[in-house]
């Protein structure tokens, strides 16, 4: 889990780089960047449907007991706080920078603006996040009586309606085809992550091996699809392809995990790298929370960006820079008093 959670939240970090110039820009005067993107995002959007997937091994494994009162003064409580910490300063920047001046009554507007949801946009993932935890109880008592064929049937509603569906209806332009909302596709994560949890590992180096060449076979089909310029679906972490993707990188790394304990190389055989990974997964969070402000700190004031410079070197080095500078901010931050503890 620590693996996937450093190597997702590298993959955000690298997303947030992609969009934060993407979404401000019009791409037409930029067709190789933009091709470029576009590879790059069909390649890396599996980062939060994996943060969905690895709530929903820890926090529905049957095997774990968690009552509302822990879920909600433990975990809500922290995202509660994380919004509070760092979405009410980002909406107070916001306002600042829109108004071009500061005034007492920003303290409160940025206050409601968390309350409404207006704060900066990768905040989405923490009130996405509060609402499976906040339903996290009842799911556990639904799917301890649920038969597994009614789950396997409500997994496929979701997962039809809320991105088979919506693909189908932008590929050839449906405007009357009814799907699901998007956001019906965090659910499917959510108790697909449970379905890993309660079922059994070690279904063979064979199992392994389909699920990497899956993996494979799709990243690199993805790329391809977009190189030629004639296919232009976009699709957030509903799109069909990506679901398919995080569903067997989490099978993989779970099955990997699995064949490294039976051959006797147990998280404690190499404590240098467990201590590593168990550090870096430790800021993971706060580096999500954190991130942004270098993006914005480079795009909005220093009004630079990738397509100023060769897209070739210019994005891994927006990319290495964000990451490299949220790390040390995050690791300070958990130093302050109560920040690790309940924030971060």
């Amino acid at each position: 889990m620590d693996v996937l959670r450093i190597g997702a939240t590298a993959a955000v970090v690298l997303l947030h780089t992609i969009t934060g110039v993407w979404d401000a820009t019009d791409m037409s005067g930029y067709p190789v960047e933009h091709r470029v993107f576009l590879v790059a995002m069909d390649l890396i959007t599996w980062c939060v449907p994996v943060f969905v997937l690895i709530s929903g091994y820890l926090f529905l494994n049957p095997r774990r007991e968690i009552s509302f009162r822990q879920m909600l003064w433990k975990y809500c409580r922290r995202i509660v706080l994380a919004l509070l910490v760092f979405g009410v300063p980002y909406a107070w920047l916001e306002l600042a920078a829109r108004e071009r001046a500061f005034r007492p009554g920003m303290l409160w507007e940025g206050v409601l603006m968390v309350c409404r949801g207006q704060s900066w946009s990768h905040l989405w993932y923490l009130y996405m996040i509060l609402g499976l935890y906040l339903l996290t109880p009842l799911l556990k008592r639904f799917l301890a009586r649920c038969p597994r064929g009614l789950l396997y049937l409500l997994l496929a509603f979701l997962a039809v309606g809320s991105s088979v569906l919506p693909f189908v209806k932008k590929l050839f332009s449906l405007e009357e085809l009814w799907v699901l909302p998007d956001g019906g596709i965090y659910p499917f994560y959510y108790l697909c992550g449970y379905l890993f949890a309660a079922g059994k590992p070690g279904h063979g180096r064979g199992a392994g091996i389909m699920a990497g060449s899956a993996v494979i076979l799709l990243a690199a089909g993805m790329a391809i699809s977009r190189l030629g310029g004639g296919y232009g679906v976009q699709m957030a972490y509903n799109y069909p392809f990506t679901v398919i993707l995080s569903l067997n990188l989490f099978f993989l790394f779970r099955e990997t995990a699995y064949e490294r304990a039976c051959s006797g190389k147990k998280p404690g055989a190499d404590p240098g790298v467990t201590d590593v990974t168990s550090f870096l997964s430790e800021l993971c969070f706060g580096v999500y929370l954190v991130h942004p402000v270098f993006v914005n700190i480079a795009y909005k004031f220093l009004h630079i960006t990738p397509l100023d410079f060769p897209i070739g070197w210019s994005l891994p080095v927006f990319f290495a820079v964000n990451l490299g500078l949220s790390v040390p901010v995050v690791w300070a931050l958990r130093k302050l008093p109560g920040m690790a503890g309940y924030v971060l």
